[in-house]
């Protein structure tokens, strides 16, 4: 996927020792941006990482994406997910719900209660 036609960021708060993910206004995750997405996780070079991630501004994630966010996770240790409108809330609670990952996974409408939550994980 080139840098123009991205519809995420991932950054690394070396602050708060959390990487995130920004979905992008009008946001649409397929496949090849989940996979987009992990390899950039993986390319921060901090091993399992605490996620923050953002959806108030995503449109949707279609189904091969969410399976494999919530089955492929070898880079994860922990992941909050940022919801605001009720539609987000709605996707953010069908991956929670969809199926049980090996990670702990919660939603916030707070993204300061998710980094707080976040910081608490080991």
């Amino acid at each position: 996927m080139n840098a123009e036609g991205k519809r995420y960021r991932v950054t690394w708060d070396e602050a708060s020792g959390i990487a995130r993910t920004d979905w992008l206004p009008g946001a649409v995750c397929g496949i090849e941006e989940a996979h987009a997405v992990d390899a950039e996780i993986k390319a921060l070079g901090r091993g399992k990482v605490r996620c923050l991630v953002d959806l108030r501004q995503a449109a949707g994630f279609d189904r091969p994406a969410r399976e494999f966010f919530i089955s492929q996770n070898p880079n994860y240790r922990a992941v909050a997910l940022v919801a605001g409108s009720a539609p987000t809330r709605m996707l953010a609670n069908f991956f929670i719900g969809l199926k049980r990952g090996t990670i702990p996974v919660k939603m916030f409408t707070s993204e300061a209660d998710a980094v707080e939550w976040l910081q608490a994980q080991a």
